[in-house]
């Protein structure tokens, strides 16, 4: 039963709009083998962005006649907005050379304040500093700074026909966030867990017009971002290319031509695979609804294996959540409670329990959290003993039960086999860390961590790599997720969003990969939280109670169930 109840410290949720995605890539970790702690580079929230939908509606104006050199790049830059007919009235600005080369999406410098110009030693030198706040590049990877990063551009001018024109400068644009925000747009490339049972997205940004579908085929092509290389896989074979410049729409098909590498060579389950990857990749763009691939200009037919199945997106969990009602573990759902069966009892009394999507293998601490027991239906029971104070298990599809120890070591065992020990999993940049929350994603790809107490508490994502078994080895070097509150648990809640949650305070938000991030109503005193399918699944715990989310607010659940949470 379900009751309402004054919220106890309320905000009204609100909507944010993040300037760019999750795709993140911290540098310098693999140097130092450690989270940095200054001038790092992650996915960075800007408080005032607009929730605008991204319509490239600019119309700059191009060169006057008797401009000088700084008014000519100052109008440059401007007309980077112009993104009809190829930047068409950017390249007014360019000597007919440069015009030609110029590659405007090569890079993207979203600035926060204003862009700084100087001479550079010359009436036909200038050197302009633009304070990056955040930097696309030419895969769509968006990466944010701490502190704006200060990129220098030296350009050079010549006269053409009497008018001083560019002749000089490194490829890209300069925006500010509000033009970066009106222009650009989120898109997700899927890439496929090891056993390509699931989709695993993987954001980037791209300027929204007709030639977008050609940049995402040209990136999915380059394989996934940093964060995801070793921890996901793609059926097309290195060194595929597309055979030509671009990817043309026709009826709603995309047609994507490939040539080179191995793919003349691929078999009809690589070749169903492929089709998969390019549909789902390009479903984002609404005016396309399917691919046909042709390879060296030879179409390909799909549809040949008669019990193919196509990697799943956002896999769902379910209503059951697992639980703890008197020591006992049990299956929660909304009015019903039922004692799971089949189990070995537990040595000590459970609590933070967790189960896996097939609810075959569950796992829980005791009160001290330095031993985890596991318990399997098939009659498997393991006892460990680890140390320092554990975090919640989380058990992926595959069955390996997740924790991590106070000091960043992370520990993964086989929960449906007996006799198993713990390995290690490593981690060398949580070395040293204290670890309060670990959950793996629902494809198995993913490690959705919380380092650090109060306002050093950070959120991370880190691709997770396995051997051909299915056994996990290490969890590569992570992207940093911003977040409005202070961190302490995070739980996903789909292949793309997470709730995240401040027990010392009384914050609740969900974070999504695409980049919005939605602030819920508070919640004094929380303990724990749980999430399913969805923000309408996500659950927190009190000392005294427990709550569900519904719509806006936090409505408490008559139950005398506790530690509750969702498979995973």
């Amino acid at each position: 039963m379900i009751t309402a109840r004054p919220i106890p410290t309320g905000r009204r949720p609100r909507v944010r709009r993040i300037l760019l995605a999750l795709l993140a890539l911290i540098l310098g970790l693999t140097a130092c083998g450690r989270i940095p702690t200054d001038g790092q580079v992650y996915h960075y929230a800007e408080d005032e962005t607009s929730s605008a939908t991204p319509t490239p509606a600019y119309s700059p104006a191009g060169p006057r006649e008797g401009d000088d050199p700084e008014q000519i790049l100052r109008g440059f830059f401007e007309a980077g907005t112009g993104v009809e007919d190829d930047y068409a009235v950017a390249r007014s600005f360019l000597t007919r050379d440069l015009a030609a080369s110029w590659s405007p999406e090569d890079e993207t410098w979203v600035y926060r304040d204003g862009i700084t110009v100087e001479g550079d030693g010359g009436q036909d030198r200038l050197r302009a500093e633009i304070p990056v706040a955040t930097h696309v590049d030419d895969r769509g990877i968006a990466t944010s700074y701490d502190e704006p990063d200060t990129r220098t551009l030296h350009v050079g001018f010549t006269r053409v026909d009497g008018q001083w024109r560019i002749s000089s400068i490194p490829n890209g644009t300069a925006l500010t966030r509000t033009q970066f925000e009106r222009l650009f747009r989120s898109f997700s490339l899927y890439f496929y867990d090891p056993t390509y049972t699931y989709a695993v997205p993987d954001i980037r940004w791209f300027v929204s017009r007709p030639t977008v579908a050609t940049s995402l085929v040209r990136v999915l092509l380059q394989g996934p971002a940093p964060y995801l290389t070793g921890a996901v896989v793609s059926p097309i074979p290195a060194g595929t290319s597309l055979q030509r410049a671009s990817v043309p729409v026709d009826g709603g098909v995309a047609q994507v031509g490939l040539t080179g590498g191995e793919i003349s060579k691929a078999g009809q389950l690589t070749l169903e695979r492929m089709h998969s990857q390019l549909r789902q990749t390009l479903s984002g763009i609404t005016a396309i609804s399917d691919a046909a691939i042709s390879i060296d200009d030879k179409k390909i037919d799909v549809g040949q294996v008669s019990d193919y199945r196509e990697p799943q997106k956002d896999p769902q969990v379910g209503e059951q959540q697992v639980g703890v009602r008197e020591d006992e573990l049990v299956s929660y759902a909304p009015d019903q409670v039922r004692a799971i069966s089949d189990l070995q009892a537990p040595l000590s009394a459970p609590r933070q329990p967790g189960t896996d999507p097939s609810r075959s293998v569950y796992a829980y601490l005791d009160e001290d959290r330095g031993h985890l027991g596991v318990r399997a239906k098939n009659g498997t029971a393991l006892d460990l003993d680890l140390p320092g104070r554990l975090t919640r298990p989380s058990i992926d599809f595959r069955r390996w039960v997740w924790t991590a120890s106070a000091d960043g070591t992370v520990h993964a065992v086989l929960g449906d086999r007996d006799g198993q020990q713990p390995r290690t999993v490593t981690a060398d940049w949580l070395r040293g860390q204290s670890v309060s929350s670990l959950r793996i994603s629902r494809d198995g790809t993913r490690a959705l961590v919380v380092t650090g107490e109060g306002s050093a508490a950070r959120l991370w994502v880190a691709g997770v790599v396995r051997e051909e078994n299915g056994a996990p080895t290490r969890l590569l070097d992570p992207l940093r997720v911003s977040t409005t509150v202070h961190p302490a648990q995070a739980r996903w809640i789909s292949d793309s969003a997470a709730v995240i949650a401040d027990t010392a305070g009384d914050g609740v938000e969900v974070m999504h990969l695409t980049g919005r991030s939605d602030q819920l109503d508070g919640l004094s005193g929380i303990e724990a939280i749980s999430g399913g399918d969805g923000v309408q699944s996500v659950y927190a715990q009190t000392s005294s109670d427990v709550y569900r989310l519904s719509g806006a607010s936090w409505s408490r659940v008559e139950t005398a169930v506790r530690d509750l949470a969702y498979p995973g």
